[in-house]
């Protein structure tokens, strides 16, 4: 006998919200749109409300660290790539390549120094505390129905931003 599946086969909707009470506003007009308390849940920034997840309950989702940790992994492996690629153009040309090679080798190190100093001035949050997310409400609508409905009452409410996933 086949399998049948139960998840939901349209696009999670997404919403966050400045405060948790915003959020828990939000469910109340979700309530009255009859939109089923089961399909939406809430996540805070609060840590002591929301318990920590394992990696393998991220449904799939990567995480903030995670994409940090890919972009080192990756800029990473594209350094040792160059610079296997240079020992072997010193070695194929018997040295003469090696003043090139290094001359290359610095620019890309001041540059590589700069772009890290601007990156690491950049970085800092600037987003003022009414548009930092204090809590998530996500709908995973079992009909398209649902879906334009969520989306409607969320942009309705107090959401900074709605998306589907």
């Amino acid at each position: 006998m086949p399998e049948t599946s139960t998840q939901s086969t349209h696009p999670k909707v997404v919403a966050t919200f400045a405060t948790r009470d915003a959020a828990e506003n939000a469910l109340q007009y979700l309530n009255a749109e009859a939109i089923p308390q089961e399909l939406v849940s809430i996540r805070t920034s609060e840590a002591s409300l929301e318990p920590p997840h394992a990696p393998d309950e991220t449904n799939g989702q990567v995480q903030e660290d995670e994409h940090r940790n890919l972009r080192t992994m990756g800029s990473s492996m594209a350094a040792s790539g160059a610079g296997m690629a240079a020992a072997g153009a010193v070695v194929a040309t018997g040295g003469a390549a090696l003043p090139a090679i290094a001359a290359a080798a610095i620019a890309g190190l001041g540059v590589g120094a700069a772009s890290e100093g601007i990156s690491a001035a950049t970085g800092v949050n600037v987003k003022p505390d009414s548009e930092k997310a204090a809590a998530v409400i996500t709908v995973t609508p079992a009909t398209t129905d649902q879906a334009e409905r969520a989306k409607g009452v969320l942009r309705k409410v107090s959401a900074l931003r709605v998306w589907e996933e």
